[in-house]
């Protein structure tokens, strides 16, 4: 069912599958931010992307009743998934850090 949606979702959206991990990604991550109401510094939006994208890999390993272990294709899905997730979070917490010193130098 899950992977029926996903298909039905690339087809209207005309997106590749790996497409569709990117956008998800950042959605999903975003949506993280605001009900857990963290910033992009922390962590723990990152932690419930990442932890969703492992269940999602999980859900597809099990498709159809079926363990189908995909490494390379779960391991390809998870780096599109966090790849941007990742960049901000680094980002956002390297600019607070240069923040911090500047604060500490100026005092």
């Amino acid at each position: 069912m899950l992977n029926t949606l996903k298909t039905e979702i690339t087809e209207i959206l005309q997106l590749s599958r790996d497409a569709l991990h990117i956008h998800v990604g950042l959605a999903f991550y975003l949506a993280a931010m605001l009900v857990l109401r963290r910033g992009p510094a922390s962590w723990l939006p990152w932690f419930a992307l990442l932890g969703l994208e492992i269940f999602n890999e999980a859900l597809d390993t099990w498709h159809h009743g079926q363990v189908h272990l995909d490494l390379n294709g779960s391991a390809k899905d998870i780096v599109n998934t966090m790849f941007w997730p990742t960049v901000l979070l680094l980002a956002f917490r390297w600019r607070r850090q240069q923040g911090e010193k500047i604060k500490q130098q100026s005092s």
